[in-house]
């Protein structure tokens, strides 16, 4: 992965959240390429080797959490004993609603998982600290999502979410044929629940298996007074290999994702990190693999539809044999 390659799935994105996650004109080669000052061909080509080769596995549509009713957050664990680590992975793998388990060289795991309330937060979280036998896990992030606006969704509207579910450009006429709509149906539906920022859509990958890349974050500490000031200056200072920055919704402290040629790298940006004015700390972490654990938005999607057959409109147009569009 070059330079050019590392902008560019820096400006697509890999997070299915955020505050600007619903805006799909991220994903079109022509803006990602006013924004890296390539040609929109280029930027085509650059990510279609990037699915041929697998990085890019394939991209996903993930319905916004509010839709659910829940909510999303994410915390480091530090372990007793890295020899017990994959078995409690394994473990806290297996609790509901977990989304991502992120292994860090070393003794330190992040667990990001949902939930439907702080009550339901803390009896999760507590559930964590006795599988890890962490007493005091730290925050690492929220998963802020989008804003959502516009109507209820449909049962159509859901099942074309799971149609969409692992194949998010699957062409529109083919999610019609499947699910009986006419075209236009299901594109006016599509599109809405893009305006209405119900959906997210992002490449499927795995941040640790770059290509000749080390994948880290940087755990920054700053003084709470100068919190702003020191994340502006800590994301001039690694422009060129950061590509993503999360805040703690209840601390100072933030993320940042950044990738490196060598080990020696990741060390040197820790020491850097920690020379900025008004930083207090900085905590290096190396990845060394991500697990993603989303099976039950899928069943999410599958008792929202069960849920809404009933509501389903008797006017929804129906595809007729000789209908094409």
């Amino acid at each position: 992965m070059d330079q050019l390659d590392f902008k560019i799935f820096k400006s697509v994105g890999f997070r299915p959240f955020g505050r600007s996650a619903g805006d799909l004109s991220r994903l079109n080669p022509w803006v990602i390429a006013r924004k890296v000052g390539a040609d929109g061909n280029t930027v085509k080509a650059r990510i279609s080797k990037m699915k041929k080769n697998g990085f890019i596995k394939y991209f996903q549509i993930y319905p916004n959490y509010q839709l659910l009713g829940i909510n999303g957050s994410a915390y480091l664990f530090e372990l007793d004993d890295v020899v017990e680590k994959y078995e409690i992975i394994e473990k806290c793998s297996l609790v509901d609603g977990v989304v991502e388990i992120h292994n860090f060289i070393g003794s330190n795991i992040c667990i990001d998982f949902t939930y439907q309330d702080s009550r339901d937060e803390r009896r999760r979280l507590d559930l964590f600290c006795e599988l890890t036998r962490c007493a005091s896990p730290e925050k690492f992030y929220d998963r802020v999502m989008p804003q959502l606006g516009g109507d209820n969704m449909t049962n159509s509207d859901w099942r074309i979410i799971k149609a969409l579910r692992y194949d998010a450009f699957k062409p529109l006429p083919k999610v019609a044929k499947e699910l009986g709509f006419t075209v236009k149906t299901v594109r006016n539906r599509f599109e809405r629940m893009v305006q209405n920022n119900a959906v997210i859509i992002v490449p499927m990958v795995n941040p640790a298996a770059i290509p000749d890349t080390i994948t880290y974050s940087l755990l920054i500490y700053p003084l709470p007074s100068k919190k702003e000031s020191v994340k502006q200056r800590t994301m001039e200072e690694f422009e060129n290999s950061c590509f993503l920055v999360e805040d703690s919704s209840i601390h100072a402290n933030a993320m940042l994702c950044l990738a490196a040629r060598t080990l020696s790298e990741t060390e040197d940006s820790l020491i850097r990190a920690r020379k900025i004015e008004g930083m207090l700390n900085a905590k290096l972490l190396v990845l060394k693999e991500m697990k993603e654990y989303t099976q039950w938005i899928d069943s999410a999607i599958d008792r929202k539809i069960a849920e809404t057959t009933k509501q389903e409109e008797p006017s929804v147009p129906r595809l007729m044999l000789n209908e094409t569009n």
